[in-house]
């Protein structure tokens, strides 16, 4: 899976590309600006998702599967509110499109004159209209960021939940949806026989991994014998 500097680089050419086709079909810009957002929403979601590698031969024999996550779920009385609560904290990234639509005039009627006046010297229409657009995505794209990062700092929001449908245990990892995350030292394990689930942590992972079983103990023992740890004995 592609590294993190990767996905800016890849980022960053994606804004030099659709600058380039916008300066040379300006009639198309706005279908090309929607192009250039639903890119950098796909990366962004690419990013969410790179501790996941595809399952290989490597890593070993089956320890567990689990295919009836759902029936496990079924005894968990508590895990409708908190999918619930998830939601609603990641509504609020749902304005993004919203915000980027409003910042589209504001650069046409404050930015974007200076930019034309200061790119005049070029003497290149379509060097011009390259500048312009380049600096309009530059614009779109730090606004944003910096709108992301204010609400991360101001508003402490918990690891997401992901609960994968189905899930197959090995001694190096563990394959969820059919993608296989790989462990490392940093991994540990939280159990709950009550609830029927067993939660995987770190603190590399973007998120909480929740396995529901309705042999929970069968699992918590073939985790432990795959090297995983309880997260109160690394917290000891």
């Amino acid at each position: 899976m592609f590294s993190r500097k990767i996905m800016i680089l890849i980022q960053a050419l994606s804004m030099v590309m659709f600058a380039l086709i916008a300066a040379l079909i300006p009639g198309y810009f706005f279908l090309v600006f929607i192009l250039y957002f639903l890119l950098i929403m796909i990366i962004s979601a690419k990013i969410g998702t790179r501790v996941f590698k595809r399952v290989e031969a490597s890593a070993g024999p089956v320890l567990f599967k689990e295919t009836a996550t759902a029936q496990a779920m079924m005894y968990d009385s508590l895990v409708i509110n908190e999918l619930r609560s998830q939601v609603k904290s990641t509504m609020i990234y749902l304005v993004f499109p919203l915000v980027a639509l409003l910042l589209i005039p504001l650069y046409y009627e404050h930015i974007g004159p200076r930019v034309l006046e200061l790119a005049g010297a070029l003497n290149n229409e379509i060097l011009v209209r390259f500048v312009y657009f380049m600096v309009m995505y530059l614009f779109l794209a730090g606004v944003l960021q910096g709108i992301r990062l204010a609400i991360t700092k101001s508003v402490k929001q918990p690891k997401q939940l992901f609960i994968p449908r189905s899930f197959t245990l090995y001694r190096s990892g563990i394959a969820l949806d059919g993608r296989f995350f790989e462990f490392s030292r940093d991994v540990c394990i939280e159990e709950n026989r009550e609830r029927r689930f067993i939660e995987i942590h770190g603190e590399k992972l973007p998120y909480i991994i929740r396995l529901y079983t309705l042999e929970v103990s069968k699992l918590y023992s073939k985790m432990r014998e795959a090297g995983l740890r309880e997260c109160r004995e690394r917290a000891a």
